[in-house]
């Protein structure tokens, strides 16, 4: 599977952001093979007709519709591409995190790092619109670069991304504090450092210092869920994407991902998605053939 690594010095200067329309160049930005990144990105389709396979979820593209990839995540196109209008945002954590001295900030984001929800929105053409106008505006600045330019292209980028937080949030009735209690954020953290190995509520709560009870009051209070329906959900996600992107045995996968047998791997992908991981497979073969 390719890989795509963020160019820092792309335009001679390090800038770890970078923000392009797809009608000046289409063909750049979408491929229906699948393919992954070392950075962030959020597709934004003013004008589009298609779907995208995010992490295993077929999503249609509409007008006015925003995807939201985290690092690493999986994903394939296909996108008509006549007449296309829309924007492709890529930036590194680092833009924000440092400046702003929160290593956590990409984590307070409800869009990212999400498995409960899809990673999709529509807007409305009036909150389209007011993004848009911001989107040009980053556009423009790294046009014309100059010495406050980074301070002017992060505060254009943290408007965006903290108002899509609000937009997004509203639309699937979560929270929209970013600024709560810090634990939610690391526990989003560690579950994306810990999945493939730790399963248990008990083992975050020990990452964490804090009891089961304090950690699900927080879960319930600001994504609507458990903490183990969160850390089941983000499991079956990994192994989901093993069945489709790899070539393993479900006893190879259930070794990977640390189930103590493949029965229990079964056990687990069957309770939750409705069919065996060897039913999955062979309908994602099918599908894609």
């Amino acid at each position: 599977m390719r890989t795509f690594i963020f160019e820092k010095r792309k335009y001679g200067f390090e800038l770890l952001m970078d923000l392009h329309k797809f009608e000046d160049n289409p063909n750049a930005f979408f491929d229906p093979t699948p393919q992954t990144t070392d950075f962030f990105e959020i597709l934004i389709f003013e004008k589009a007709a298609g779907q995208i396979e995010l992490n295993g979820q077929v999503l249609d593209v509409v007008d006015n519709s925003f995807f939201f990839i985290s690092p690493f995540q999986k994903k394939s196109c296909q996108i008509d591409l006549s007449g296309i209008k829309g924007f492709h945002l890529v930036f590194q954590n680092d833009f924000l995190s440092e400046f702003f001295d929160d290593k956590l900030f990409t984590y307070r984001l409800q869009y990212f790092y999400n498995s409960q929800y899809p990673q999709f929105l529509q807007l409305e053409n009036e909150d389209y619109q007011m993004i848009r106008l911001v989107l040009n505006e980053i556009i423009n600045e790294i046009n014309n670069f100059q010495n406050d330019s980074p301070h002017i292209l992060r505060s254009l980028l943290y408007f965006s991304l903290s108002k899509l937080n609000r937009l997004f949030s509203k639309h699937y009735n979560i929270s929209p504090n970013t600024q709560s209690n810090t634990i939610i954020y690391k526990f989003k953290e560690m579950l994306e450092l810990n999945i493939r190995t730790m399963h248990s509520v008990e083992e975050y709560c020990n990452l964490l210092q804090v009891s089961r009870h304090q950690l699900n009051l927080m879960t319930k209070e600001h994504t609507g869920h458990t903490s183990k329906e969160i850390i089941k959900k983000r499991l079956l996600q990994e192994v989901k994407m093993e069945l489709r992107y790899s070539n393993k045995t479900i006893a190879e996968i259930a070794n990977t991902l640390h189930f103590s047998e493949a029965n229990n791997l079964t056990r687990f992908f069957k309770n939750l998605e409705g069919i065996s991981p060897v039913a999955y497979r062979d309908s994602y073969q099918n599908d894609s053939n």
